[in-house]
Parts: structure tokens; C-alpha cells; sequence
């Protein structure tokens, strides 16, 4: 069996005075009702009646907070969307450049690895890379410019000879290699001239609008697929927040089902002060309480002090109204 907790304060009043209207009302339906219980009755019922129309007017306020409250969390939800689309689109960007940018460098060293030699135009190319794929390609090209040098070198050498060659026998042996020797250097050069052709057309295909149109729709893909992920879990944490607030706020001032009415810390702050004030009022009025015992309201014989004329409300009367008024300072919900 559990155990009701005694009314305090207002409610303990609200309890004595519908008890009273309880029992004037019985009188009344029996015809035993008097003038002063009468008179009684009616006091009671216009106490009602204020107490009701002092809760309509704090909800009404509460309405109106409330409704401020929520189009200000309107408010903040559209510029998080706004925020999150604008992080969509720099995170697009930023992924669209960095997948260009790899791209490139992959290509330059698939064909440093399938080629042993590469344009240094095809290198220099992706200078915008990863440093540290640039590096690599940057000593590759310059492995082939060194390459490529000492060739030239060695042709030339060879060249020299074959001149020297005809010189020392114009009409001999000599000349005929010499003329061999210079054929077979055109046609090495024709030859460099239609692999670097070949190069040139992988370069083209590497490079052409279809692959890097698939790139691109890969990227976008990705980069979509990771932007509506991170929107998702922000939407998640936003209402994990608002949710938290909401548990804080309603176990911090017992209300149910209502947002803040100033906000969460000055609505906190009321019901600590009117809390105290309260306690400050319940400790004065007790301390100006005689010891003797409390007559019963609503019974004929003490309609003295239901009507205010006995020494004890007299005194209590005297000390609430000597208290400030925390009621129209904090209105209760």
C-alpha cells in the first residue's frame, strides 16, 4: 500500500477550501444552509474562479514561449541544413581535385613502368600531386632526361666517326659504312619518332573526355554517397541534443511536455527562487502561529474565523502581507 504524501503550501489550501465547498454544498442540497455559509460559499468560489484565471493567463504565456521556442528551433535547424549543404558541396570539391589529381599521377606511373622512356611534358603534368608521388616521378623523368642525353651523346660519337671514316676513304669501304652507318641512325630516329607517337596516342586515351568523365561520376558517387552518411549523423546528433535538453529542462522544473518559457537556465533560476521564496514565506508564517490548536473551517460554531474575525487568521494575514508578492514576480505554470 503506498503512502500519499501531505499537500504543501497552495495545495494544502486549494484542499482545506474544496473541502469546505464540499460541505457547504452538501448543506445546501439538505436546505440547512445559512447566510453566513452562504456568504462563505461564495468566497470560496471566487477564490476558485482567480485561482483559474491566474493558471489561464501563466499558460497563456507559456503558450506564447512556447511558440517563440519552437520557430527559433525552425530557425536553427534551416541554417544547420544550409551549413551542411555548403560542407556538401566543399567536400565535393575537395574530393573532386584529390581524385584528379591521383588519377594523374597513376597514369604518369603506369606508363613510367610499362615504357622506359616517358615525355617529360607527360610527368610535369601532375604538379599538383601527392609529394611524394610527385617526387617519384619527378627522379624518374629526370632518370630519362640522363638516359636520353647520353644517347644523343653516343649518336653524335657515332656520327663523328662515320665522318671521319669517309674523310680518310672517300671511294673505299669506309665511305659504304659510313653511308650505312647514317642510314641506320635516320632510321632510328624514325623509329624514336613512331614509338613516341605511340606514347602520344596512350597519353590521348588516358586523357580523354570518356575516362575522365567516368572518374568524375565515380568520385561523384563516392563523394555523395559519404555527404548524405555525414548529414545523416548530424540530423542524429541534433536530436540526440534537443532530446537531452528537453530530459534536463523538464527534470529541472517539472514541467511536462512544455519547452522553456525564457530559456533553460532563467527558467531553472525561477523555480529555485520561487522555491525559496516559498520556503521563506511557509517559515514565517509558521513561526507567527500560536501553539494552540487549529478550529476546524467549515463547521457553524467557527464561521468566526472562515469569515477572517478570529485572532489567528488576523495574525497570519498580518504576516503575508508583509511579504512580497513572488506569485506575480515568478507566475506558476
Amino acid at each position: 500500500m503506498t503512502k500519499r504524501r501531505a499537500p504543501k503550501g497552495r495545495d494544502r489550501d486549494r484542499v482545506d477550501r474544496r473541502a469546505v465547498v464540499d460541505v457547504l454544498l452538501a448543506r445546501a442540497h439538505r436546505g440547512a444552509l445559512s447566510q453566513a455559509e452562504g456568504a462563505l460559499l461564495g468566497e470560496h468560489m471566487r477564490e476558485e474562479q482567480r485561482v483559474a484565471d491566474e493558471s489561464r493567463r501563466a499558460m497563456a504565456g507559456t503558450t506564447q514561449a512556447l511558440a517563440r521556442h519552437r520557430a527559433a528551433a525552425d530557425a536553427a535547424i534551416v541554417e544547420a541544413e544550409q551549413r551542411a549543404a555548403q560542407a556538401e558541396a566543399r567536400a565535393k570539391e575537395a574530393q573532386r581535385v584529390a581524385a584528379e589529381q591521383r588519377a594523374a599521377v597513376d597514369r604518369i606511373l603506369a606508363l613510367v613502368d610499362r615504357h622506359d622512356v616517358v615525355p617529360a611534358a607527360a610527368v610535369w603534368a601532375a604538379v599538383d600531386a601527392d609529394p611524394v608521388e610527385h617526387r617519384k616521378a619527378d627522379d624518374r623523368a629526370r632518370r630519362w632526361k640522363d638516359d636520353q642525353a647520353a644517347e644523343r651523346t653516343a649518336v653524335y660519337r657515332v656520327r663523328v666517326l662515320a665522318q671521319r671514316m669517309r674523310a680518310g676513304s672517300p671511294q673505299g669501304a669506309a665511305a659504304i659504312y659510313a653511308d650505312r652507318i647514317e642510314q641506320a641512325l635516320a632510321n632510328d630516329s624514325r623509329a624514336l619518332d613512331a614509338d613516341t607517337a605511340i606514347r602520344a596516342q596512350f597519353l590521348a586515351a588516358a586523357d580523354s573526355t570518356e575516362a575522365r568523365l567516368a572518374e568524375q561520376q565515380r568520385d561523384h558517387d563516392i563523394a555523395l554517397a559519404t555527404a548524405k552518411q555525414n548529414a545523416d549523423r548530424h540530423y542524429a546528433d541534433h536530436r540526440a541534443a534537443c532530446r537531452t535538453i528537453a530530459e534536463m529542462h523538464q527534470a529541472a522544473t517539472g514541467r511536462t511536455g512544455m519547452g522553456p518559457i525564457r530559456g533553460v537556465v532563467e527558467d531553472v533560476a525561477d523555480v529555485r527562487a520561487r522555491a525559496q521564496a516559498t520556503e521563506q514565506q511557509l517559515a514565517t508564517v509558521r513561526a507567527a502561529l500560536p501553539t494552540e490548536p487549529r478550529p476546524r473551517v467549515g463547521v457553524p460554531t467557527d464561521l468566526a474565523y472562515a469569515n477572517g474575525r478570529h485572532d489567528l487568521a488576523e495574525r497570519v494575514r498580518h504576516v503575508l502581507d508583509a511579504q512580497p508578492d513572488t506569485a506575480k514576480e515568478h507566475p506558476t505554470s
